[in-house]
Parts: structure tokens; C-alpha cells; sequence
């Protein structure tokens, strides 16, 4: 029986998953996480932990699961209520007004109404437009990275006149793509890749600026089994992600649901094996006016394994609605079965990265619900806008304490650095990285990749380095947060010494300095001026000419 695996996607950085565009100096962007990149989000994943290295098509699991056995579908952005969207029905418009809404399947055309396009939910009300945030970010082009002069690094700006923009999804949004498979097939994913979290990067420039997300797997659980309703023999769908027919699409985009049209045959029962003629077809596609919906566009993706892009492919587009008729009547339970099969297991090439993903529309929704805030939630709203911008405050101030704190620190410490002094701390300072969230297990786990044995330069550095009486090695990669140097000193008189204890009553912080003493935000902050002073100080010494 088929189960399924939800992977959640937050981004903390922005990220751009390129989209094709005739702009020439502009990357668009997507406003989803396709299949493909689901897919190669949880490979990499499952490479490293398994220690694949270069050799993953060795692996008989990694090839079952990636390229036959699960479906990874498309990762679409999530409600404030933690609920999936889809791409709306090509079928869908909307009045001038956003007040009434038309379903073509269902509805006669009126004037003053125009298409709903994007991603949205059904709710009891009807129909709840979601949007992804993006932003338009201005690079320079640097003609120096080929020939190597360096003029414009050291101009800091591009000598030749060049820029580009990239477009890209904001930080701080969630999407949610769905596994699908077999039970023992998706626990196996989920205890190779050996964790319900992590850091992953996608998109282009993810190693810069760009792209890194943070991913979490939920449970594996039971598909939701959807009702099957007719009505003269039809039954209403759409596809939920674009579907790639095996042969090129001719004049009709009905065309690309050919498939579709042969797994009902086979899966309903009706080919019979033994005989060389198969049987008349049972099922059509009803291309009817106003019983077909659909657009037709272009995919390709990177392969980043490859080193190039995949040939382009012409395909149906998600969001495509169209009535599958049963040509000799109503459709049986077995029809049902084979229907309610193929909806999840997709239908046409790559299903494998959910391309052909099908699901049942019975949706004839007459309203476009604009949730606006009451009154009073506004001023809720507004409350918790000035609390947060007052904590914010605060965290700037202990911000600056604990970067005088590491200041005075280093200088204590400045006996104890080894002789590649500045080249030591430099490493320290790119294994802490550029993101704060879980910077303490991401720092302690670099190290301990970095130590090796323990008899290298490096694992000597850090039993070399004291800071409040304790070994550098303690401080990263075993001490508790109560245990970092900033946390030792007297905070309740700094309390007392910035009338900390009022401002919090204030703006109703009950927990105290707690809160601030455990944030990461401090922890980043204390280590990078750290590891930036002990550099400088070690540089200013006569050490650490490598760096």
C-alpha cells in the first residue's frame, strides 16, 4: 500500500531556482522547489551520509529509491497554516472586484472576469490565493575572474559596465514537496539519510550568497484516499505538476494525456496479454469546449553531476484541468481503484522526480477569500510588532557587549596562540560560517572533521588556546552554552548598569536574560570577533605569515 513522506522546506537564505526568461541580463526565478531539485536535495543528502563519494551508481538502494521505487514531487509553497497549495486550475477566473470567482469546467463565461493564476488552497470559503515573496538583486559582472588581472575586485565595481540580476525566492518562507512509495521503501530513505533536519543548499550561486535552506522530514504516513466522483461517466482532474508525454506534442496538448489513457487501461484490467490486437480503448479525454484546460510549456533543469542541462522538453503544465470519460458507460469500482493508483504514481517520463503528479478536482469554488484582520487582531498584531522590535533592540545592545567581551578576551589569550597563529583563527572563522542558526553544532562538527587524529597543527591550536581558564577544544565542541566564556561574566550587573530588568517587564519578556544567554545569536556573535581579533592580533605579533 502506498505511504508518503513530507518534506518541509524553509529558506534562510534567498534562493534562485532558475526559470527560463528572454531578459538577457536577469535570472528569474521559480516560486517552487521542483521535483527534481526535492530529488537531488535528499541524494546529496543520502551520498554523504552513506559515503557514496563519486560512486553512487554502484549502489543498488541509492539507485532503487532515487530512480525507480519513489516519487519526489514538487515542493509548493506553504499556508501561515502549515497547509500545501497547488497550482490553481487554468479554469479559474476571478471578477475585477476579487469578490466572485468562475470554474469554465462548470460555469458560463462572464465579462469582468479575467484568469486566477499562482497557488492557493481550498477552504470552506472557497478559494485562498497564496503568494511567494521575491526579490530583484543587482550584481556586477566581473570580466576580471577570466583573466585574472584583479583590476576590478581592487576597483569594486565592473570596469567593463557589466551587471545582471538575479531574481530569488526571500528567506524565511516554507514550501513542502511529498515523497511517495512504498512503506519500507521510505523508512529506508528516511534512516539513510540519517537525520529529521538539516542545512541543505539549492538553486544557483548556492554556494555564495544564495540558497540555503533548511530541511525537515516529517512521518511516514498513510496517503489520503480521494473520492472518486463522476458525473455522466467523466471525472474531473488536474495535474498537479507539468507531465512529459513519451512522444513530442503535436497540434494537441491533449496529447501528453495519452498515457494517462493507457494506464487506465492496463491498471482497470482491460489489456489482455495473451491476445496480439488489444482491445478498443475505455477511456478519452473529453476535449469538448469548456472540458479542457490546459497550457503546454518548456522544461529543463541542470544536472549538477552532468555539468549541463537536461534536453529542453515540451510538457503539459501543472494547473491543467480536463474531464477522463469513460466511453461505455460509468466507471466501475475497479475503474476507481486503478484511477485512485495512477493519480500518485504519476503518468508519462520522470515520474520518478513527480513530473505527471494527477489529482482529483471536484472543486466548483465561488468565492476568492482576502482574509483581513479584525480590528482587534490588528492591534494584537501591532503589540507583538513593537515587542519584537524592542527585543530586537536589546539583542543589538548585548550584540555589542559580547564583541567587547571577546575583545578583552583575545587579549588575554594572546600568550597561548600557536605560531600559524592568523592562519589558525582564519580556519576557525570559515568553519563557524556566514549563518547563525545552529552555528554551535555546525561549528563543533567541522572541527571534529578538522582534528582528525588529533595530532595535526590544527587539533594542537586548540589545546594551545585558553580563554577563562578553559582549553579552546572545551569551548567548541563540548562546553554548553552556560559554559562560553560571555556567559561567565556578570550579567545581572550589566542588568543593573543598563536598567535591563525594567525594559524587559516592559514589553513582557518573563524568562529574563535567559533568553539572550542561550541565543545563538550571541554565540555567532562572541566566536566570529573571536576568531577576526585573534587573527588581527596574531598577524600584528609577527605569526601566522601563512594566512
Amino acid at each position: 500500500m502506498m505511504k508518503q513522506l513530507t518534506m518541509k522546506i524553509r529558506t534562510l537564505a534567498p534562493v534562485v531556482l532558475s526559470s527560463m526568461s528572454n531578459a538577457t541580463v536577469m535570472t528569474a526565478s521559480h516560486t517552487y522547489f521542483s521535483g527534481s531539485i526535492v530529488r537531488g536535495m535528499l541524494a546529496s543528502r543520502y551520498i554523504k551520509e552513506q559515503n557514496l563519494g563519486e560512486h553512487a551508481e554502484e549502489d543498488e538502494d541509492f539507485l532503487s529509491l532515487f530512480f525507480d521505487k519513489l516519487r519526489f514531487t514538487a515542493a509548493y509553497p506553504l499556508t501561515k497554516e502549515g497547509k500545501r497549495t497547488f497550482a490553481l486550475p487554468f479554469s479559474l477566473q476571478r471578477s475585477k472586484d476579487g469578490k466572485d470567482l468562475l470554474d469554465l469546467l462548470q460555469d458560463e463565461g462572464k465579462a469582468g472576469f479575467k484568469s486566477l493564476k499562482g497557488f492557493g488552497v481550498m477552504t470552506e470559503e472557497g478559494i485562498l490565493p497564496v503568494d511567494v515573496r521575491k526579490t530583484i538583486n543587482l550584481h556586477m559582472s566581473r570580466s576580471d575572474q577570466k583573466n585574472k588581472d584583479g583590476k576590478e575586485r581592487l576597483a569594486g565595481r565592473s570596469l567593463a559596465g557589466g551587471i545582471y540580476n538575479y531574481e530569488a525566492i526571500d528567506a524565511d518562507q516554507d514550501f513542502m514537496g511529498i515523497i511517495y512509495g512504498e512503506e519500507a521503501e521510505l523508512r529506508k530513505l528516511r534512516d539513510r539519510v540519517n537525520a529529521e533536519s538539516w542545512q541543505s543548499q539549492a538553486g544557483r550561486s548556492r554556494f555564495t550568497q544564495y540558497g540555503t535552506c533548511e530541511i525537515s522530514l516529517g512521518p511516514v504516513e498513510d496517503v489520503p484516499v480521494p473520492a472518486v466522483e463522476t458525473k455522466d461517466g467523466a471525472v474531473c482532474l488536474r495535474a498537479d505538476a507539468p507531465i512529459l508525454p513519451y512522444e513530442p506534442l503535436a497540434a494537441k496538448a491533449a496529447e501528453a494525456l495519452n498515457p494517462l489513457l493507457e494506464e487506465m487501461e492496463e491498471k482497470g484490467g482491460y489489456i489482455d496479454p495473451d491476445k496480439d490486437e488489444p482491445e478498443p480503448l475505455h477511456f478519452e479525454i473529453d476535449t469538448k469546449p469548456q472540458s479542457f484546460f490546459g497550457k503546454t510549456e518548456m522544461v529543463e533543469n541542470f544536472v549538477g553531476v552532468w555539468g549541463m542541462k537536461r534536453p529542453r522538453e515540451q510538457a503539459l503544465s501543472a494547473g491543467t484541468v480536463f474531464w477522463l470519460r469513460k466511453k461505455d458507460g460509468d466507471f466501475t469500482e475497479r475503474d476507481k481503484k486503478a484511477l485512485q493508483s495512477v493519480l500518485y504514481e504519476g503518468v508519462g517520463k520522470r515520474t520518478e522526480e513527480g513530473f505527471g503528479q494527477l489529482r482529483i478536482w471536484n472543486g466548483s469554488p465561488k468565492k476568492l477569500v482576502t482574509k483581513q484582520p479584525k480590528a482587534e487582531a490588528r492591534m494584537n498584531h501591532l503589540q507583538d510588532t513593537v515587542r519584537k522590535h524592542a527585543e530586537a533592540i536589546l539583542m543589538k545592545h548585548f550584540v555589542a557587549q559580547v564583541q567587547v567581551w571577546a575583545a578583552e578576551d583575545v587579549q588575554a589569550a594572546k600568550g597561548f596562540f600557536p605560531e600559524n597563529g592568523a592562519h589558525f583563527f582564519s580556519r576557525l572563522d570559515a568553519l563557524l560560517g556566514g549563518q547563525v542558526k545552529k552555528s554551535q553544532e555546525h561549528l563543533a562538527n567541522g572541527i571534529a572533521y578538522e582534528m582528525g587524529n588529533g595530532s595535526t597543527p590544527f587539533a594542537k591550536g586548540l589545546q594551545k588556546v585558553s580563554a577563562c581558564d578553559r582549553k579552546l577544544r572545551y569551548y567548541l565542541t563540548e562546553a554548553k552554552l552556560s559554559e562560553i566564556p560571555y556567559n561567565q561574566r556578570d550579567w545581572q550587573k550589566l542588568a543593573e548598569e543598563m536598567h535591563l530588568k525594567e525594559a524587559m517587564q516592559a514589553i513582557g519578556i518573563t524568562d529574563g536574560l535567559g533568553r539572550f544567554q542561550s541565543s545563538e545569536t550571541l554565540f555567532y556573535t562572541y566566536w566570529h570577533w573571536f576568531f577576526r581579533y585573534g587573527r588581527k592580533a596574531a598577524a600584528g605579533a609577527g605569526k601566522g605569515d601563512e594566512a
